[in-house]
């Protein structure tokens, strides 16, 4: 199977939100290759059929140092205070950028949920819609915003295979357990077979073409007059998945949850994959970023601008926290992150023997990587 997506895809359409754009732009490329579990390559649940899901988020990285009397006024908000002698005074502290986020969640036969993601981000006041909902709402926009497409463009023999294959694996597990003239039926967490959508174990090619995501910083040139760049710095984050072969009722991973799989703020743009339960049970993507900014204290006057600061508090997080799920009886969880800061330090860690990424420099210049011995970009 082959499928080119084009070089020049990286140079997106230039919006009033060049990051949203850029990761938009990098998703929905991957959606439309059959081989990646998201868009038109997404894996089967147990009914057969295809439910996707999807989220973005994009934050502003500047503080405004101008602010009105008593209101909010870019990035400060003057705050009175009343000291020992009485005497009202003025103290102003910043207001943190706020982040903007939109997700879907269970959709079928959207051919891009990214772009549906971002659409209830831009065009509702809302931040996640799911099934029907989000079905009606695709219907509702132009074309050239969100295409729907029939059953038969999501359909690969290969995905259909691996349901096949799990479903057997599933009807043995029933078997092994018989006992005298009945069969003893499991509970429905011990005999419900998934199968992953990354590289949990080497050998497992099939898992490796997993859940797609994208993060970007875009900081505008700097211009006078009136010359402004249509939009202000900022990091944006997008990830979009099927979720696991023979999920069932209905079954939602970490990909469409703001904070769990996809998060951005005025620090950095982080992207999950994974076995998604765990990922939400630790809300791993906004753990990972208030750890950069309290724990490695990046962001402040005495915080390190290098990376080391990300990589730490990413590698906590996938080599800690997820890892770490076992210790109270529930399977580790495995998968990786991506991860952007505000100064254009990258990073990427997996605990799973694989995980496709790559990454495109300020000047065009492009690298990939798939295991996790390999060095990440600028790697401190």
């Amino acid at each position: 199977m082959e499928f080119s997506p084009g070089y020049e895809d990286h140079q997106c359409k230039v919006s009033a939100s060049v990051a949203a754009d850029a990761v938009e732009a990098a998703v929905r490329c991957l959606e439309d290759c059959p081989l990646f579990n998201a868009g038109a390559g997404s894996v089967f649940g147990n009914d057969g059929r295809i439910r996707m899901d999807a989220s973005i988020m994009v934050c502003s990285i500047e503080k405004s140092s101008s602010a009105a009397e008593g209101k909010v006024s870019g990035g400060q908000r003057d705050k009175a205070v009343v000291g020992p002698d009485k005497i009202s005074q003025k103290r102003r502290y910043p207001i943190t950028p706020q982040p903007q986020a939109g997700s879907v969640a269970g959709v079928e036969n959207v051919k891009n949920p990214i772009s549906l993601a971002r659409a209830v981000m831009e065009r509702t006041p809302h931040v996640m819609l799911i099934g029907k909902g989000a079905e009606e709402f695709a219907q509702s926009l132009p074309k050239e915003v969100v295409e729907t497409r029939p059953d038969d463009y999501f359909w690969t023999e290969r995905r259909w295979g691996q349901l096949i294959e799990v479903r057997k694996r599933e009807e043995q597990k029933q078997h092994q357990h018989q006992e005298g003239k009945g069969t003893i039926h499991l509970p429905p967490k011990q005999s419900l077979e998934v199968q992953l959508d990354h590289a949990s174990e080497k050998g497992h090619d099939e898992q490796k073409f997993g859940t797609v995501g994208c993060v970007a910083l875009y900081i505008p040139e700097k211009k006078s007059g009136f010359n402004k760049p249509l939009s202000r710095p900022q990091l944006a984050s997008a990830t979009s998945t099927g979720g696991m072969t023979n999920q069932r009722f209905n079954r939602v991973g970490d990909s469409p949850v703001i904070g769990a799989g996809t998060y951005a703020n005025h620090l950095c743009a982080i992207s999950c994959t994974g076995h998604g339960e765990h990922f939400i049970r630790w809300v791993a993507a906004h753990d990972i970023a208030k750890r950069l900014e309290y724990k490695h204290g990046y962001g402040s006057a005495e915080g390190k601008k290098d990376g080391s600061a990300l990589k730490k508090a990413v590698d906590e997080v996938v080599f800690g926290t997820l890892m770490g799920d076992g210790n109270y009886g529930i399977d580790k969880g495995s998968g990786g992150v991506i991860a952007l800061d505000r100064d254009g330090n990258f990073t990427a860690a997996m605990n799973c023997s694989g995980m496709y990424h790559g990454w495109i420099y300020e000047d065009g210049g492009m690298e990939t990587r798939i295991f996790w011995d390999e060095c990440s970009p600028k790697e401190p």
